[in-house]
């Protein structure tokens, strides 16, 4: 359960992936937020990083295997029996498992695999909208979660991080059908509070928040399309809100616009305020980031949000994901995950998927998936009124 008062989040340098180093840290940082370790002992752990798709570590896409390795060794020592909890957009765990390097690691550490198609339905009642959630069943089991996120940028989200990684625990491709119960970046940020809320409310939940930032992804994140980034912190919390709060702020990144910081904190599930923050660990001038690029994602506004619902306004005024004929190699992975079934397979002797931006919601779940980077964002006609209008 997340404290009213005082949240403590602890942000440490780390220069390399290396396992000893990371749980060095690992252990600095829970004392500093006052978890105790020990209570893992004889307590099945659910441990969730960030796969969300088949790419190599060093792309910052994934959560780093030695990073993952290393949380898994602090639950083991400390008596926890650790269970990896994931369910990929697309892709196959196994296939994923080969390409990100995590299979030699649950070979090494022997550790059990979910499986994420046996879900459990949760309804909380106090959520904020959306009270009903299937998820994962040994996520909603275990007795903790240790939630292994890697920072990146966000076409929707702006960031993801610790609040945004929760969201897979629902199983594969269930998670783009969400995008179609929201039509703004606000409902998105319902949806993953309103999951957040059913984790550490209704289930009561201790959520331990472990954020690889040792190499970020910056740009057009989070897929491939996005950039590696070396920001060599890791950072710290039991309040997923916090955490968020504090990494946005070491990238320089307005807090306004992460809507899950903003929404989050005024729900009161976590701390989204400077002041309400104690900020732990290494000086924070030395792990800021002056260079970081976010996401060019538009309608980034609270202003006149609701005029932009409709197929017309947003070719107008929101940026369309656009595939590339030279990058495209009509692999369909972008058809297969589109929530609102507006691609289709490529008209004859065109060398790109048609879309129906009539249908496009917006999403950008087919930029990041795309294994070639081959979907960039195009501006609407008249989305230049949006500089008018922020200056």
């Amino acid at each position: 359960m997340v404290s009213k008062h005082l949240s403590k989040v602890a942000a440490y340098k780390c220069e390399q992936y290396d396992t000893e180093k990371i749980k060095t840290v690992f252990r600095k940082a829970s004392q500093k937020i006052d978890f105790d370790l020990s209570s893992m002992r004889n307590m099945r752990v659910a441990i969730k990083p960030n796969l969300l798709r088949d790419s190599s570590p060093g792309k910052g896409v994934v959560t780093h295997p030695v990073f993952f390795q290393a949380a898994v060794q602090l639950v083991k020592e400390n008596g926890g029996i650790p269970i990896l909890v994931e369910s990929p957009a697309v892709h196959s765990l196994d296939r994923v498992f080969k390409k990100t390097g995590y299979d030699e690691i649950i070979r090494e550490e022997n550790i059990e695999v979910s499986d994420t198609s046996r879900v459990k339905v949760v309804y909380n009642e106090h959520a904020r909208r959306f009270k009903r959630f299937e998820l994962a069943a040994d996520a909603v089991d275990a007795d903790m979660i240790v939630n292994l996120p890697k920072f990146k940028t966000h076409g929707i989200t702006y960031i993801t991080a610790a609040v945004k990684n929760l969201f897979g625990t629902i199983h594969g491709l269930n998670k783009s059908q969400w995008h179609l119960r929201a039509s703004t970046k606000e409902e998105f940020a319902t949806i993953l509070l309103d999951l957040y809320d059913a984790y550490i409310h209704h289930m009561d939940k201790t959520i331990l928040n472990l954020v690889d930032a040792i190499t970020a992804l910056e740009g057009e994140g989070p897929g491939p399309s996005g950039s590696p980034k070396s920001m060599n912190v890791i950072v710290a919390g039991l309040d997923a809100i916090a955490v968020d709060y504090v990494l946005s702020k070491l990238v320089q990144i307005d807090v306004n616009l992460v809507h899950t910081v903003k929404m989050g904190d005024s729900r009161g599930l976590g701390q989204g305020r400077e002041e309400a923050i104690s900020i732990l660990g290494d000086p924070v001038d030395l792990l800021q980031v002056m260079d970081f690029k976010p996401t060019k994602s538009s309608l980034s506004s609270d202003m006149m949000r609701w005029p932009f619902t409709s197929p017309v306004m947003r070719s107008l005024f929101v940026q369309r994901p656009v595939p590339s004929e030279e990058k495209c190699t009509l692999c369909y992975q972008c058809k297969s995950i589109c929530p609102a079934g507006a691609i289709s397979s490529a008209a004859e002797g065109e060398k790109i998927p048609a879309y129906d931006y009539k249908k496009c919601i917006r999403c950008y779940c087919c930029m990041e998936i795309c294994p070639e980077s081959a979907i960039d964002l195009k501006n609407g006609k008249l989305q230049w009124m949006f500089t008018i209008v922020s200056t």
